[in-house]
């Protein structure tokens, strides 16, 4: 098959290439940013090397490159089979009408595939134009991929692992590593719900005990402590909300509290924490599933006490209105209308708590401590 892959950036070339590459599949990158290309051409090869893990380094190479002036790149897209987007969501719209002109002038009888791999709301409806000329598809990233200055090489975690939507291809992709997933809109809220959820508590809780490093973070003792318990009440709601097994949704979480908590990973707690109020939101990663575990029949304690920390961080970083103060209708007025009276009061009381310095390892220990000895 011949296969694109639009964006040579960490996910394109550390990610979808390697998938592709271990399928022994050709690929050809087509990037705006023509000194990448040309670093390609000239090292003809590149390394990707697995953080914390004992799988040896893969060589990427045999691969062909170009850069969006050159007409081979649209002799690329007019022959292709599948071609994958890189780009990040905001970018794709920028897309359609290259991509149009490339498949307008396409020789080959089928339609060609174009899945894009940007996490967002729903990257796919960017090119919705693109409908009649080519099947559109979408892909959820779980993999982290990071660049290393000033090379090609790519630094990776050990994770083959891309589901697609195939609930609108008529085939599935023979790729290594990507899994059709038939019921994808599940598969994205479960990811909110689980992965986003937390990682919010290993966020907001490492930045109010002043830890930099995400990882180091993650591997706290009251962080795990309280990620372990918001994780089996998170399993339970999820499992039930979606009618799925709950040793697959333990498994999908599993995933995420091992990827977390791989030291091999640099991550930052800045970067995860950032942008609170949107994370805040009613459909975003903490309000989400915490209305799903009280809707599940259990008070969400531990979701509480994380809400409480976004909203710490957000007083101390200067996030919100109003000088700072909560008591805003931007997220005071949310809060009212979204959460019963009796886990909006916990939360606030575990705000004040924060406020006043409180150690995170009595807050966990006087909230958690006799349901831990009961599990």
């Amino acid at each position: 098959m011949n296969n694109v892959i639009i964006g040579a950036g960490q996910c394109g070339r550390g990610y979808i290439a390697r998938l592709l590459a271990l399928s022994k599949e050709n690929f050809t990158f087509i990037d705006c940013d023509t000194r990448i290309i040309e670093q390609l051409r000239i090292a003809a090869t590149y390394e990707i090397s697995f953080c914390g893990s004992e799988r040896k380094p893969l060589t990427i190479e045999h691969y062909r490159a170009y850069s969006w002036e050159e007409k081979e790149s649209f002799e690329s897209l007019q022959e292709a089979d599948v071609i994958f987007t890189s780009v990040s969501e905001q970018h794709l719209p920028a897309l359609v009408q290259p991509l149009r002109t490339a498949l307008q002038k396409r020789r080959k009888a089928h339609k060609a595939i174009i899945i894009t791999a940007e996490n967002g709301t729903s990257p796919k409806q960017k090119l919705c134009e693109l409908a009649d000329i080519a099947e559109l598809s979408e892909s959820v990233i779980f993999c982290t991929t990071l660049k290393k200055d000033g090379v090609l090489d790519i630094m990776s975690e050990d994770l083959d692992h891309l589901p697609y939507d195939a609930s609108c291809l008529t085939s599935q992709l023979p790729f290594h590593g990507m899994y059709a997933e038939h019921s994808f809109q599940d598969l994205l809220e479960r990811k909110i719900y689980t992965y986003n959820a937390l990682s919010a508590c290993i966020s907001y809780l490492g930045a109010y005990l002043g830890y930099t490093s995400y990882a180091a973070a993650a591997n706290d003792a009251d962080i795990v402590r309280l990620t372990d318990i918001a994780r089996r009440q998170l399993d339970q709601a999820v499992a039930a909300a979606y009618g799925i097994d709950i040793e697959r949704q333990h498994a999908f979480s599993h995933m995420a509290v091992t990827k977390f908590r791989n030291r091999g990973i640099p991550d930052t707690i800045e970067r995860n924490a950032r942008d609170v109020v949107r994370k805040l939101g009613r459909k975003e990663r903490i309000l989400a599933p915490l209305l799903l575990v009280s809707a599940n029949g259990e008070f969400p304690e531990s979701f509480c006490i994380v809400c409480a920390a976004a909203l710490w961080y957000g007083s101390m970083h200067g996030e919100f209105a109003a000088e700072n103060d909560i008591r805003n209708e931007e997220i005071y007025g949310l809060l009212h209308t979204v959460l019963t009276a009796d886990i909006l009061e916990a939360t606030l009381v575990y705000y004040q708590k924060l406020m006043a310095g409180i150690t995170l390892s009595t807050l966990v220990h006087k909230a958690f401590g006799s349901l831990e000895k009961e599990l």
